[in-house]
This record gives C-alpha cells, structure tokens and sequence, in this order.
C-alpha cells in the first residue's frame, strides 16, 4: 500500500493538491490546524499546527514549508524561493511576527515537506544547515514521499480504516485500468465496503469520506499517466452518488463537516470533468471526429451518444457551481463558472453539429442523454443550436424509418439492434419516452412551431405510437444513487396526447407537476444539489427527472 502512496503522492502539485492532502494527514494525527494553504504572503509557511509529536511524545507548534519535487541543489539554494531562504524567513519573520505569545511558548518543528526524496549531492548543505540553526526551542525535519507515505499509512489510512480487502480492490482497479472495456467493478465495490457501515462518531465518518476522495484521486492520478481520463470519469460519478446516499442514509445532511466533504468530492469530480473537455474539446470541431475510437458505425453511434452525456454532465457540474456561488453573492466567482459552463455547452453544440448519429438515437432511453444535454443548453441559452437539433431528430426519425424501417428500441437489446442493423430482424414501433421529452422541451424554449413538427409523429407518421413519460414515487428516493431507479420503480403515463393546442399541454404540464412532481421533495433537489440527480440519471442510465426542465414551464406559466 505504501508503494500505491508512494505513486500518487508523487504525481500531486504543490498547490491545492499536495498541501491538502498534508492538512488531512495532520488532522488524522489528531493535530490542531492553525492556519491552512492559502494565497498570498505566509512567510514561508504553507500549513501551521499544533500537536503531539510522535517521536517523542512532546506537544509542538508545527510549521510545514510544502515543495514539489526532489530536494536538489538548485531547489536548495538557487533562487529567492529556495528552501534555504523559505526556511530563514520562517525563522526570522514568521516565528517573530505571526505566532501568539502561548504558541512561542511550545517547541517548534520546522518541517521540509515535498513529494520527492532527498538527493545525496544536497545533504551536507542541510545538515549543516540544521546544525547551525537549531536551538533548544526549534528544530528541523524533512517529509518526503518515504516519510509521507508512512504516516498517511499509520495515521490516515490505518488497518482499521483501511483493512487488506479494500487493498486488495484498490490494487485491482490501478491494475486493470489500462484495459479498454474495464468496468470499474472493483472500484466500485471498494467505495460501496468504505461507506457500508454507518459511524456515528465525527472523525469516523470524515476518515470515510476523505478516503473516499483519497482512492478517487489515485485513481484519477493513474488515468491520467494512462492518458485516459475517461475511466476517473465514470469512477467519480459513483463516487459522488454513493458518498450521497451514505450521507443521506446516515442522516448527516445537517451536518456542516460532512457537507463540506461531500463537496469536496464533487469539486474533485468537477477537476476531472474539466480536465477531460479540455483535453478533448479540439476533436469536437472536427467532423466525425470520434469514429476512429469506434471499430465499426454502430459502435460510432453509441460512442456519440455517451459523449454527449458525459458533455452534458460535465457542463451541467460548472451550472451546479454557478448556482452555489450566486446564492452565496459571490457573483464575480458565478459568472466564471456560467462562462465555463457556455464554453462547454458550446463544444457540446460542436460535437453534436459534427457528428451525424447525434441525430439518430439508436435506443429510446437515450431520451437521458438527450435531456441532460438540452438542460445544459437551456442554461446557458443556447436556443438556436438546441431547437435546431430537437426539429433534426424529430426528421430523422420520419427519414430513418423510411429509408431503413429504423425506429428507436424501446428496450435496450445490443444483439436485437445488431440484428436490426444487419437486416436480420425488424424494428417494431411501440412506445417512446424521447418523443414527449422534444416536446416539451420545444414549449421550454417557447417555439410552438417547433412543438406541432415533433407532434406529427404521433399523429401523422407513427399513429399508434404509445407516448410515455417517467415519474419518481417518494419512496424510491433512498434507491437513487445506487442503482437504475427508473427499471421497475416510479410511475408511467402511458398513452401521452401532444394537443394541437400548445397552451393545453403546458397546462397540463404544470398541474402534473404538482400531482406527480414528488421529486420536488427529495432531499437533492431540497438541497439545491440538482447535480446529483443529473449524475443518477446518466450513470445508472435511468430515466431524467421531469422536474429538472417542466420547471422552466412552470415559472413561465405563472407569469402570464
């Protein structure tokens, strides 16, 4: 386990990623945290505690100079932001300045950390370095990836926190990750036995969560030496659910610690979202641009329709931000996560515009990608681009049943679709969900004109067409983030009727909203953490919530 550490820790930045992971390492010794990493002038200091030092047993004021890297002679004494000099104005101006009169009264342990080693040309300068500025109040340590490792295996990842069997799927997951149709299954049989038990004790249900984060960051980390980010995609979308649940299931909602973990987690998922589009964004302006990644047309197609998911959800996580920021009045911080939320909105246009099967479903649930997808663009007011992809599958479903009596499956079946498409069975025309979802979201975004093309397949081209759409009961909604709570959960309406007249419709929209809307209740939407249901609804591949665009209707309705 430690040669796991070991790896991760030393692949970590300086910033926001080495240092936090030296604070949650200093709490797990059960130290107090004077001051955390921060921007601006610290004196050389990056993390401040005060505690019991292990090697001896004495209480101490503990100041930590965190590094990137190999301690080398340049890095030693090269330039003003050398060790050497960090560590004379910790002692000359930090020490002097921003300890109170009690913390000077605690020995005090300067401590070197990096996540690099101690190179052997530079040891004689430290030594003596140390031998010349110790006193009988202050002295010296250094943490490198050796020293980092073992305390985070004593300390934060302990055998009672982190027994063999989690090692074991842990190791399991790295190994396997390079392989192309891995699932994650041990992953995500390691975060479901982390979170099984319910603690009631604060530092155990945070020691659950931060190694929730800890092994979702080691798996990012070893993705991304992969250079293959879509597995720590996956793998943090059930992160994030499973982390909920386990918070909801206990109880901890209320609880501001465990809040703020949790967000942690999804910050963590929004790094690698972002990471992902932006090493991936150039091939969406480049038409047809993920069929070479397909090893046949079929392929293709589904490969398009996970991609705009994973888009929608990635832009849909900046939306999540925006709406934090903007209720805590941070609306400088708000309009640069609306500005990213756009940018990816607008490479999902892109990807859509430049990739012909995102017109063409091949399965009708894929009425969860295409909701996701339409949300993120209502967000941030990408009408034209949205309209005009609902009237272009609303045509291709009239021109793909013509031309190769091709109709979405309404039940998802490989070997049926690969039957259909090599003209060894045929399609039947039964039942859609994705055709009211274009309907509706035509009203959204008030084109009614819109409205009446997507209503001529039920009453013109498919005229027994069976029109459905999903809604939630209140008591499935512990069952939301571990599992497709939409197979055998939840209520259909069967039988949908498109009015001719729109305004009829959006009426009848609204009052189901109050009939059927249970969702409104759940604690997901209560907490305004819509993420997560968008999350469910694409990783467990589960129908979306209605909620999350007949709002939008709602609020329209009301102001006339």
């Amino acid at each position: 386990m430690r040669f796991l550490l070991s790896e991760y820790i030393n692949l970590l930045k300086e910033d926001k990623e080495l240092d936090t992971l030296l604070t949650d390492l200093l709490v797990g010794m059960k130290f107090t945290t004077i001051s955390k990493p921060m921007k601006g002038r610290q004196f050389g200091v990056d993390i401040s505690a005060v505690g019991i030092d292990p090697e001896d047993g004495i209480k101490k004021v503990f100041l930590l100079a965190v590094k990137q890297g190999n301690l080398t002679r340049t890095t030693w004494d090269g330039n003003v932001n050398a060790i050497r000099s960090t560590l004379n104005q910790i002692k000359d101006t930090y020490i002097p300045i921003s300890l109170t009169t009690n913390l000077k009264k605690l020995p005090i342990k300067i401590i070197v950390s990096t996540n690099g080693v101690r190179n052997q040309n530079v040891l004689s300068d430290w030594t003596q370095y140390v031998e010349q500025n110790i006193t009988d109040t202050i002295e010296y340590d250094f943490w490198g990836t050796g020293e980092i490792s073992a305390m985070l295996d004593d300390y934060l990842i302990n055998e009672k926190l982190f027994p063999q069997e989690y090692q074991s799927l842990l190791r399991k997951s790295l190994v396997f990750l390079e392989l192309p149709d891995y699932d994650l299954q041990h992953f995500y049989a390691l975060i479901q036995q982390i979170l099984e038990k319910q603690p009631k004790q604060k530092r155990h249900i945070l020691k659950k969560l931060r190694l929730v984060r800890l092994c979702l960051n080691i798996l990012y980390k070893w993705s991304q030496d992969n250079n293959n980010l879509k597995p720590s995609i996956y793998a943090s979308e059930s992160s994030l659910l499973l982390t909920w649940h386990f918070i909801q299931e206990g109880n901890h909602l209320e609880k501001s610690y465990v809040r703020e973990e949790f967000y942690k987690i999804h910050s963590l998922k929004r790094t690698i979202g972002v990471n992902y589009f932006n090493k991936v964004v150039e091939h969406y302006k480049v038409e047809h641009s993920i069929y070479k990644y397909s090893r046949n047309s079929l392929e293709y197609s589904l490969n398009v329709w996970e991609e705009i998911g994973i888009i929608a959800i990635i832009g849909l996580t900046e939306i999540q931000e925006f709406r934090i920021h903007y209720r805590e009045g941070n609306e400088e911080q708000a309009q640069t996560y609306y500005q990213s939320a756009l940018s990816i909105s607008n490479g999902l246009c892109l990807f859509i515009q430049n990739n012909p099967p995102s017109k063409y479903p091949e399965y009708d649930v894929h009425s969860i990608e295409i909701a996701l997808a339409l949300n993120l663009m209502n967000f941030t007011r990408n009408f034209d681009p949205a309209k005009k992809w609902i009237s272009e599958m609303t045509l291709g479903f009239n021109n793909n049943y013509k031309l190769n009596k091709f109709f979405p499956l309404f039940r998802k079946s490989y070997e049926k679709l690969v039957d259909i498409h090599n003209g060894e069975e045929e399609c039947d025309v039964q039942s859609s969900m994705i055709i009211p979802i274009l309907a509706e979201y035509a009203l959204v975004f008030n084109d009614e004109d819109l409205y009446k093309f997507v209503r001529k397949i039920s009453t013109e081209l498919f005229t027994d067409l069976n029109l459905q759409i999903w809604f939630p009961l209140k008591e499935m909604e512990n069952k939301i983030c571990i599992q497709d709570y939409s197979h055998g959960e939840g209520t259909t309406k069967h039988s949908v009727t498109l009015y001719e007249d729109a305004e009829e419709y959006k009426k009848e929209m609204v009052s189901e909203m109050e009939l059927f809307g249970l969702e409104k209740d759940f604690k997901i939407f209560k907490h305004s953490f819509d993420i997560v249901a968008h999350v469910a609804s694409r990783h467990y591949k589960s129908q979306p919530f209605p909620l999350t665009w007949r709002v939008f209707m709602k609020q329209e309705v009301s102001t006339k």
